[in-house]
C-alpha cells in the first residue's frame, strides 16, 4: 500500500520539486564516461586540476582568444552546455592533506624511519594556510542540437524500446542515439582545445564522476571509496516486493543512490541539506567590466568561508534574442528605453556573425554547520558583496523556492538554474572563467607546496617523469634556501614507493644539512645510525679516504672504480705545467692497478695478501671476541671480513 502511494505521488512530487531527488536529472550511465538525462541529453564530467605555465598577462590573453575560437566553435547554435563548476572548502582539507601524505607515510614505514610526528606537525600547519578546491567542467548535449527529422526519429525509436516495468527503478535506455557521435564529437574537441591551452584536464569515468557530484553535493558526507551501482555493475540483492514492478530487483535510480540526507526550508533565504544549512545567490546582472577569476578568488580567500559557484553556458545566444528585438523595435516609439534594448540586441546579433554569443547563468552558495545560522548569514554576506564588487554587477538572494537557488549551484545534475538568463559574448565570458589556477605536473608528492592564495601544489624529486633534475633556488640571504634545500633532500627520502633508503650526498660550504642527517639518524633504528653521517672535513689523517677500497667481498674493484683508479695515477703522473701525461702512462697505470689488486688476492697462488694483526684496529678485535669469532692460523685481514659477515657485523666487514 505505501509503495502503491509513493508510485502515485512520485509524479506530483517531481513537479512542485519538494526534495533534493526532483532537482536530479541524471537516469544512467551510457558508456564508460558518459551518463544519460530523463530527457535523453547526455553529460560528461572533466575534471580541471588547473594551467602548466605561469600565466601572465601575454598568456592569459591568449588563452581568452584561443577559448574563444576553439570551445566556442560548439556554442553558436543551441544544443550544447557546459558547466563551469568550481568549490572551495576549508573543512575538507584534513582529509585531503591525510590522503596526500599517505604514500609517504608508507614509504617512512618501509625505510624504518619514524617521523610520524614531523608529518602530522606538517598537516596541522598546512592546515591553516591552504583550502580544498576543485574545478569541474560538466559538458551537455541536449536533444535540441538535432534537427527536427532527428528528433522525430528518436521520438518513434523511443517508443519501440522495451523494459521491464520498474517504475521506481532505473532506465537504463534514456540515452537517444542520435545525440551518441555529436557527444562524443564535443567532448573529444573540448578535451584536444583544453589541452591546446595549457590546461591538466582528465575526463572522468562515470562512477568517479557521480563520486565527485555526491560529495559535493553533500560536502560533510564525503567518501572517496564510495562507487555508484550503474548498469554492468553487481545488482545489490533485494527482495521483490511485487510480482508485475521489477523496481526492486534492478539497480537503482541515480537520485536516490546520490542523495544521502533530507532538505527543510528554513527562511525565505536558508535551506537546511543534511548536517549543514545553505544560502545561495543568482547574479542578476552581467559585470559592467569583465574582471579576471582571481579577484574574486582573493576576495573570498582573504574572508575563509567555504563556497562553490556554478557558470552555465548555454549555445544559440543570439537566436533567443530575435523575439526579443521584434518587440523592441514595435515598442520603440513608446520610449526611449525599449530603442536601446533594441539597439543592444542587434548589436549582439551583428557580433554573433563573427564570434559565439551564447546564453550565462550564474549562481553561488556557501554553508555551515546547522547549529551556525548566525556564522551562515555572516559567510553569505560576504559572499554576496565579494561578488558585486567583481566586475561591479548586481546578485540577488531572492527567489521563490530557496531550495532552487540552492541546487543551481549544485554540480552537474541538472542543466538550468534561477538565474536570470544573460547573453553575452563568448569572448568576454571567458574572461569570468577560473583559467589561472596553478596545477602541478605531480599528481603526488612527498614536498607539499602552497599557493599564495592557498591551492596545495605537490612536489616530487627525481622521479621518472624526466631523465635529468636541476634545481635552482636562488633569493636573498636569510630568505630560507637551506631550509627548502632540506625539505626537498627529506621528501627525496620519502618518495612514494620506496622500501630502502636512496643514497644522498650533500657537499654544503656551511652546516645547514647537519640539522637534516641529525633527524633522519634519530628517527633511524639505533643499528641503522651509521647510514646518516655528517662530517665537517679537516686535513688530518683521520678524514682520509683509500680510494683503492673495494666492496665488500670483492678482491678486484669494480669496472668504474678501475676506470677511476687509472685516471688518478694518471694525473698523478702528468708533469706540472702539462695538459696530459707522457705517452703510456695511462696503460702503465691499468696495469699497476691490475697487478696491485693480484697481488694482495688471498686466492693467488703467488700473492702476499695482508696478513691480520690484533691490536691494529680496537674496534675488530672487540667484535671479534664479541660475537666469539674462531679465526683460521694465520689469517688475513680477508678472513675477518668473511667471518664478521657471516656473524652479520656488515657494518664492520666493510
Amino acid at each position: 500500500m505505501v509503495s502503491f502511494i509513493n508510485k502515485m505521488l512520485a509524479p506530483f512530487e517531481i513537479a512542485f520539486r519538494k526534495s533534493i531527488e526532483t532537482f536530479i536529472d541524471i537516469e544512467t550511465s551510457d558508456d564508460r564516461t558518459s551518463l544519460a538525462a530523463i530527457d535523453g541529453s547526455l553529460v560528461s564530467y572533466i575534471k580541471i586540476d588547473g594551467c602548466r605555465q605561469i600565466i601572465g598577462q601575454e598568456e592569459f590573453q591568449h588563452i581568452i582568444e584561443g577559448a574563444t575560437i576553439k570551445i566556442g566553435a560548439r556554442f553558436d547554435r543551441p544544443g550544447h552546455a557546459m558547466q563551469v563548476f568550481f568549490v572551495r572548502d576549508p573543512a575538507r582539507i584534513d582529509h585531503f592533506l591525510s590522503k596526500k601524505l599517505r604514500p609517504v607515510r608508507t614509504t617512512a614505514r618501509n625505510v624504518e624511519l619514524e617521523v610520524d610526528d614531523l608529518l602530522d606537525e606538517r598537516a596541522q600547519h598546512l592546515s591553516n594556510y591552504v583550502i580544498y578546491e576543485e574545478c569541474y567542467f560538466v559538458l551537455w548535449t541536449r536533444p535540441s542540437v538535432l534537427t527536427k527529422n532527428e528528433l522525430q526519429r528518436a521520438m518513434e525509436d523511443k517508443k519501440g524500446q522495451k523494459w521491464v516495468n520498474a517504475t521506481m527503478g532505473m532506465f537504463p535506455l534514456a540515452a537517444i542515439e542520435y545525440l551518441r557521435n555529436r557527444h562524443k564529437s564535443f567532448v573529444s574537441a573540448l578535451l584536444s582545445s583544453l589541452n591546446e591551452l595549457g590546461m591538466s584536464c582528465e575526463l572522468l569515468e562515470v562512477h568517479d564522476a557521480l563520486r565527485c557530484v555526491r560529495n559535493n553535493l553533500f560536502p560533510e558526507e564525503a567518501n572517496d571509496t564510495w562507487r555508484a551501482c550503474l548498469p554492468g555493475d553487481p545488482i545489490p540483492p533485494k527482495a521483490p516486493m511485487s510480482r508485475s514492478d521489477m523496481s526492486d530487483i534492478i539497480w537503482p535510480p541515480i537520485r536516490e543512490q546520490l542523495c544521502i540526507g533530507d532538505a527543510k526550508v528554513i527562511n525565505e533565504n536558508i535551506v537546511r541539506v543534511g548536517n549543514f544549512i545553505w544560502s545561495g545567490g543568482d547574479m542578476t546582472l552581467g559585470p559592467m567590466e569583465a574582471s579576471p577569476f582571481p579577484l574574486l578568488l582573493n576576495r573570498l580567500f582573504e574572508a575563509d568561508i567555504p563556497y562553490r559557484i556554478s557558470f552555465l553556458l548555454e549555445g544559440g545566444g543570439a537566436e533567443n534574442t530575435q523575439f526579443r528585438a521584434f518587440l523592441a523595435t514595435i515598442l520603440g516609439v513608446t520610449n526611449a528605453l525599449n530603442k536601446q534594448i533594441k539597439y543592444s540586441l542587434e548589436g549582439l546579433q551583428v557580433m554573433a556573425r563573427n564570434e559565439p554569443v551564447i546564453r550565462l547563468r550564474v549562481s553561488f552558495a556557501t554553508w555551515a554547520n546547522r547549529d551556525q545560522l548566525r556564522l551562515l548569514q555572516s559567510r553569505h554576506s560576504v559572499l554576496l558583496q565579494s561578488v558585486e564588487s567583481w566586475g561591479y554587477c548586481q546578485v540577488s538572494n531572492v527567489s521563490g523556492d530557496p531550495l532552487d537557488t540552492i541546487m543551481s549551484s549544485a554540480m552537474g545534475i541538472h542543466c538550468r538554474g534561477t538565474a536570470p538568463v544573460g547573453i553575452a559574448p563568448m569572448y568576454e565570458v571567458m574572461k569570468l572563467m577560473p583559467w589561472q589556477r596553478p596545477s602541478s605536473p605531480f599528481d603526488e608528492g612527498a614536498l607539499l607546496f602552497r599557493t599564495p592564495d592557498g591551492k596545495l601544489w605537490p612536489y616530487q624529486t627525481g622521479t621518472s617523469m624526466t631523465t635529468t633534475w636541476f634545481d635552482l633556488i636562488f633569493a636573498q640571504p636569510g630568505a630560507g634556501k637551506s631550509v627548502l634545500m632540506n625539505s626537498m633532500s627529506l621528501g627525496t627520502i620519502l618518495s612514494p614507493g620506496l622500501s630502502k633508503m636512496p643514497f644522498i650526498a650533500i657537499i654544503d660550504i656551511g652546516p645547514s644539512s647537519s640539522g637534516l642527517i641529525s633527524l633522519i639518524k634519530e628517527a633511524l633504528p639505533d643499528n641503522r645510525h651509521h647510514e646518516a653521517m655528517h662530517y665537517k672535513m679537516q686535513l688530518s689523517p683521520q678524514y682520509a679516504v683509500n680510494p683503492f677500497d673495494t666492496q665488500l667481498g670483492s678482491r678486484y674493484p669494480m669496472m668504474d672504480e678501475r676506470s677511476y683508479l687509472i685516471e688518478l695515477l694518471t694525473l698523478l703522473c702528468t708533469p706540472p705545467g702539462h695538459t696530459k701525461a707522457y705517452d703510456g702512462i695511462q696503460q702503465l697505470a691499468g696495469f699497476v692497478v691490475d697487478e696491485m689488486y693480484r697481488w694482495r688476492d688471498d686466492s693467488e697462488a703467488s700473492a702476499e695478501p695482508r696478513p691480520y694483526l690484533p691490536r691494529v684496529d680496537y674496534d675488530i678485535d672487540e667484535m671479534l671476541r664479541k660475537n666469539k669469532i674462531v679465526l683460521p692460523e694465520d689469517p688475513y685481514w680477508w678472513d675477518v671480513v668473511e667471518k664478521l659477515y657471516e656473524a652479520g657485523e656488515v657494518h664492520m666487514a666493510i
